[in-house]
């Protein structure tokens, strides 16, 4: 079975604080101390098209909804993306993740 994915925009706020880059270094430096890697993948991409709305991550996978969150901080929000993303891998197909666990800003 497929695990699902968090892609991290790691261009977010390039020039100013880099916080995309320094969000996905933190989310994975704590999926290998929290022996995460068998329960989601991690990812980065040059841009998810949110540049007004900086520091943005998308959850997605196979027969789940994809979900996507702008406004993260890097240092503030990686745990909880972590919580997260463990809630998402967990969804059994057609169920939705609540919108309180997800952090930050919805698209």
């Amino acid at each position: 079975m497929s695990r699902p994915t968090l892609t991290i925009c790691t261009r977010c706020d390039e020039g100013k604080s880099g916080d995309g880059e320094r969000l996905y270094e933190r989310l994975r430096k704590l999926r290998k101390e929290l022996e995460l890697k068998e329960v989601f993948e991690l990812d980065e991409v040059q841009c998810l098209g949110l540049c007004d709305s900086p520091c943005n991550v998308m959850f997605e996978g196979k027969k789940r909804s994809t979900y996507v969150r702008t406004n993260l901080h890097a240092k503030k929000d990686a745990e909880a993306l972590i919580q997260a993303m463990r809630a998402y891998a967990e969804l059994e197909p057609g169920q939705e993740l609540p919108e309180r666990v997800l952090p930050g800003e919805p698209d």
